[in-house]
């Protein structure tokens, strides 16, 4: 079973779009997908799944919320909920608002852990052995976060755990200056947890929970939403679309590799590129399908064809997730 998250300190950068096809597309391949919405704004959910069934999750607290409710109430481990089926082989679990609560008490869970405390082993390893237990019971192939846009204390124990992510960003300024900080931050991390087991051992602690690696590699990047002229990018587009490489190999790739010394995955860092498909992401989201699997009904015409070419885009990145995931 192999974790993967889709990361970026920038919003808006078409992450949950990405997550949600890419996972399919994965589904679509003959693998099993368990979808984990760890985004407090739950977009991935209400791509996944209608309101009503949703409603009904929130008040029987089958979400992402309800399963660590024990740890954030300190009346013991994560509660396994059970995984809602989307697909034949898709599952997800649900987002929730109040998962914000959970991230709260993180940070000096964190600061625990460091000391070699076991209580901040617990709850900093709650959503790797939240995310191992659910996948073992739907036998995933592959664990998919969707992550909110920050590098919190959420996003740092969820990265932990994975071993790999993947870069959404836009090709514009904005994208680019974020690249520095999510490299940074994940370095800092993986250093971290790697000073946290030595105390660990230092305190001869015994730990009956199972711990993260924690060197998750970069994967590669997906730059997303531009316009297109001719079936080339605009000019002012292009400019930052060619500043994209060099900008990931110094933000991210360097500093993993040097500072917190992690393999870095063979293969391109541009897993792939996709273009601006304007309404078709809100069709797919109304439809609660992937934007491949609209059908004559929801999209018409030259929409239609559009939908179906996604397709192979979603299925080359989702080639390369596997590829850099089995090294």
């Amino acid at each position: 079973m192999k974790k993967v998250a889709f990361f970026n300190h920038k919003g808006g950068v078409g992450k949950t779009t990405l997550v949600f096809n890419v996972g399919l597309a994965l589904e679509r391949m003959g693998y099993t997908v368990l979808f984990i919405d760890a985004d407090a704004q739950t977009n991935l959910t209400s791509a996944a799944i209608d309101v009503d069934q949703y409603e009904d999750l929130l008040g029987a607290q089958q979400t992402i919320y309800g399963a660590l409710l024990p740890i954030i109430n300190n009346v013991g481990d994560f509660d396994p909920v059970e995984p809602v089926k989307i697909r034949d082989r898709a599952y997800i679990l649900p987002g929730d608002i109040r998962l914000s609560a959970f991230e709260e008490i993180l940070p000096q869970a964190w600061t625990e852990a460091l000391a070699g405390q076991y209580r901040g082993f617990q709850i900093s390893t709650a959503m790797f052995r939240l995310a191992s237990r659910l996948g073992e019971s739907v036998s995933a192939d592959f664990v998919l976060f969707d992550l909110g846009p920050n590098v919190g204390a959420l996003n740092r124990t969820i990265l932990i755990g994975c071993d790999g992510f993947v870069v959404p960003l836009s090709p514009d300024l904005f994208s680019l200056t974020a690249l520095p900080s999510v490299g940074a931050s994940t370095t800092r991390w993986i250093m971290d947890w790697d000073a946290a087991l030595g105390a660990a051992k230092r305190a001869r602690l015994e730990l009956s929970i199972d711990l993260p690696g924690g060197r998750p590699s970069p994967l590669g990047y997906v730059s997303q939403q531009f316009v297109t002229y001719r079936k080339r990018p605009a000019a002012a587009f292009r400019r930052w679309s060619d500043k994209i490489p060099s900008a990931y190999q110094k933000g991210i790739l360097e500093p993993m590799r040097d500072d917190a010394h992690v393999p870095i995955p063979d293969g391109p860092a541009l897993l792939g590129e996709v273009k601006n498909l304007s309404s078709l992401i809100p069709i797919a989201q109304q439809n609660n399908r992937a934007i491949f699997e609209l059908g004559g009904a929801q999209a018409r015409g030259a929409q239609y064809t559009r939908a179906q070419d996604t397709l192979e885009l979603f299925t080359n990145i989702a080639s390369g997730i596997i590829a850099g995931t089995s090294q």
